[in-house]
């Protein structure tokens, strides 16, 4: 691979673009600092792919992309089209893990535990507080815990809802630890890696705590009991199989007390920021974040 076009691909045209170009410079600076060739597309467009591929002939996509055609597999079918090998999930398995809807059936069809919740216009068990959510986002954009129904409404006018409503979530909010786990492939073989807690000094883990450093304190590896430590591992690991992921990525859960975990969302190409959770869970387990970066492109054979 030291000898092909690797393109490390980033920016696109979601709300996420700030997070995803941030996750690409550290990307791109890593497999520089490798000795790989590669250089660095900011994609705002499938003409901005075709206009790259055709002056550079790409081998190998290395998606820091996220958000509306960037995770959800839109870019990932283009890639495909292109016979472009690249770095996680395939297009379903994007597509579905992207739509926290279509997500959650299959969770529960594989008898893994996810919280009540429907789309906005179904869901009739609404009680305060309940989380409202985009139905296809990540980074915690879009997302909103709502206490009471003066808060409901005035979040209803302001992103108009009722104009897309089938664009939006709805979920009870469950009081309990907030963890996250990483999955990646080593030498063909999934590993998960350690546990992170996360401690939003906030209300919640928004997106402002997600990426301000100091709003959030997180706890690595997440002290827990054996049996609840391989219960969660093992809900990972379930979860990631049962939507086909591939590579790497990583399940969010909540852990009620002395309850069984309960899985939030699976996110297939989570951020590779500075404060990113990835990276610091592969420091945790003795991966440096180069050496992260390099499994994951070659995670794309």
């Amino acid at each position: 691979m030291k000898n092909s076009n690797i393109c490390v691909i980033a920016g696109g045209i979601s709300s996420e673009r700030e997070i995803s170009l941030r996750s690409g410079q550290g990307c791109f600076d890593a497999l520089q600092r490798l000795n790989y060739n590669v250089s660095f597309l900011d994609i705002q467009s499938i003409n901005d792919l075709l206009d790259f591929h055709k002056k550079n002939n790409i081998n190998y996509a290395f998606l820091c992309t996220h958000g509306n055609f960037g995770e959800d597999g839109k870019l990932q079918s283009v890639l495909e089209w292109l016979n472009i090998k690249y770095t996680g999930s395939n297009v379903l398995a994007s597509a579905l893990c992207m739509n926290k809807y279509f997500c959650r059936q299959i969770l529960i069809s594989n008898n893994l535990r996810v919280s009540d919740g429907g789309l906005f216009n179904e869901y009739k068990n609404k009680k305060f507080p309940f989380m409202l959510k985009l139905k296809e986002s990540g980074s915690s954009v879009g997302v909103y815990k709502i206490n009471n129904q003066k808060e409901f409404e005035e979040i209803v006018q302001k992103e108009k809802i009722h104009e897309n409503s089938n664009k939006w979530f709805i979920e009870e909010f469950i009081k309990g630890r907030e963890i996250t786990v990483s999955l990646i492939e080593i030498n063909k073989k999934l590993e998960i890696l350690p546990i992170l807690e996360l401690k939003p000094k906030k209300d919640f883990y928004d997106l402002e705590a997600k990426y301000t450093k100091g709003l959030t304190d997180f706890i690595l590896p997440a002290p827990f009991e054996e049996k609840i430590k391989n219960k969660i591992e093992d809900y990972a690991f379930k979860a990631f199989k049962s939507l086909d992921c591939k590579g790497f990525g990583r399940v969010d859960m909540i852990i009620p007390e002395n309850q069984d975990p309960v899985i939030l969302e699976i996110n297939t190409l989570p951020g590779m920021t500075e404060t990113s959770d990835l990276p610091a869970q592969a420091k945790a387990f003795g991966i440096d974040y180069d050496k992260l970066v390099e499994l994951m492109l070659v995670s794309s054979l």
